[in-house]
């Protein structure tokens, strides 16, 4: 079955992401009614279609919580394609691209925490020569494609926002480096730049993990930490990242 792409609700209804139930029943009363969009008044049928059934799904909590998620993971993962994309391009230019007809899409090297392209940034291992979207370190099986840069992203996603992030609350695994055991963590949100989590264990700035949930496997970078109550805020930067369930995130909850 073909995967629906899916439109910008929020374009469509000329409002923020973070708005109200209040503020989209506003703006849809005044697209439909003042604006005469709804089909009884002249407007044209098929938006007036495409603005019903944004309304339909934003003022609803639980459907709006998973648009959001899906529409979220319909940008990375275009976003990772067209940055693969381009590289396979330039690879073929140069004469060093995958043979023709290939499916697989070469991706840039990760870099460690230290900033040093040619290992695996969680155990060290030395990388293969080329890296593909679904190349993983032959000793710790962690994946080794790099996300998409912010650049092939594009300059917004919701109005304002560079790096859009999704509130997310389910848990997923934190397994540190040099740690024998793997540990539970409470999302917080994931964006293009990275993800956030809420953990009972701190974990030091530049501390390198692999992080699992239903809907991705990554290799990320912690960058800052605080303290909240009782559990620890930590925020971290994606190293790589590999999608487990294309179009599809695990149903949490805001």
């Amino acid at each position: 079955m073909t995967k629906k792409h899916l439109p910008n609700y929020y374009i469509i209804l000329r409002v923020q992401p973070n708005a109200s139930v209040d503020t989209i029943k506003a703006s849809f009363r005044k697209l439909m009614v003042t604006m005469k969009m709804h089909p009884d008044l002249g407007g044209d049928h098929d938006v007036a279609a495409q603005i019903n059934e944004a309304y339909a799904v934003l003022k609803d909590h639980s459907r709006r919580v998973k648009y959001d998620r899906l529409y979220l993971l319909q940008r990375l993962e275009a976003a990772q394609a067209a940055a693969h994309e381009r590289e396979k391009r330039a690879a073929q230019g140069a004469g060093a691209g995958p043979a023709a007809g290939s499916t697989k899409r070469p991706s840039s090297s990760p870099q460690t925490r230290d900033g040093k392209a040619g290992q695996c940034p969680y155990c060290n291992t030395a990388l293969p020569k080329l890296i593909e979207s679904d190349t993983r370190c032959e000793r710790c099986h962690s994946p080794l494609s790099a996300p998409p840069h912010l650049s092939s992203f594009g300059k917004e996603l919701f109005g304002r926002r560079a790096t859009p992030r999704i509130v997310k609350s389910h848990f997923a695994t934190v397994h540190p480096t040099g740690q024998a055991q793997s540990m539970t963590v409470k999302m917080r949100d994931l964006s293009l730049a990275g993800i956030s989590f809420y953990s009972e264990i701190n974990l030091d700035i530049e501390q390198v993990f692999k992080f699992r949930d239903a809907s991705l496997e990554a290799i990320a970078v912690v960058v800052s930490r605080g303290k909240r109550g009782q559990w620890y805020s930590i925020h971290a930067r994606l190293l790589t990242v590999a999608f487990h369930q294309p179009g599809v995130f695990v149903s949490a909850s805001r």
